[in-house]
């Protein structure tokens, strides 16, 4: 007699066990030979994936960061126009002192108005001029508040308040009962300097995030 009429004659419930044993062993054979590589390459890919996602979660927040620099530099730009305008240019700044000179006279008897050196600093200059006046303590205030309203950008430093002597008759019929000495300075813009200013950086990562999302973009394949 054959195994396979001794197969046969078993009965029913043995012959499904057997059945479901060779079926078990062929799928078994199938899921650890064939697909062995399908599986090793997927879980590269689940690799890659993740790490993707990692990186591009950093790429987000850089790119957050980049729109809240963007933001800042608009503001910081538009702030600069707004200084740049009290600010004159040096080719008007022959102008700007006489138009200081003009004010003083108006309210001051000036002794000494006296141009000194330009200075230069990162993205501005200054001219300094020595001044000496002669005046009344109301006029002299009064032309302080000209300048600490004046459409420019100046300065006045080293202050020194005299009282006129009582023997000057001739300075004090005209109303001078003091005189002082300040340093007023006048800004302006240098061009050259403006033009070379290093142009504000874009934080780092943004460069991470324009490669991330060309990686996201294009599909990974093995």
């Amino acid at each position: 007699m054959s195994r396979l009429e001794q197969l046969q004659q078993q009965p029913w419930y043995v012959r499904l066990a057997l059945m479901c044993a060779v079926a078990a062993l062929v799928y078994g054979g199938f899921w650890y030979f064939v697909t062995s590589s399908t599986r090793a390459e997927t879980k590269e890919v689940q690799v890659q994936v993740d790490q993707l996602l990692a990186t591009n979660a950093k790429a987000q927040i850089a790119s957050q960061r980049l729109s809240e620099f963007k933001a800042a530099y608009a503001r910081a730009q538009a702030d600069y126009e707004d200084l740049k305008a009290l600010l004159p240019e040096q080719r008007e700044l022959t102008n700007v002192l006489q138009g200081i000179e003009e004010r003083a006279k108006d309210r001051l008897s000036v002794t000494r108005f006296t141009p000194k050196e330009d200075f230069q600093q990162d993205f501005y200059s200054g001219k300094p001029v020595e001044i000496e006046v002669n005046s009344s303590y109301n006029n002299l205030g009064a032309f302080f508040a000209q300048m600490a309203a004046y459409q420019r950008i100046v300065s006045i430093t080293d202050f020194k308040l005299t009282r006129i002597d009582d023997k000057k008759d001739d300075l004090k019929a005209k109303g001078q009962t003091v005189g002082a000495q300040f340093l007023l300075t006048a800004y302006y813009s240098s061009n050259d300097k403006v033009q070379n200013a290093p142009k504000p950086a874009a934080p780092a990562g943004t460069q991470a995030a324009s490669t991330v999302a060309n990686q996201v973009a294009a599909p990974a394949t093995k």
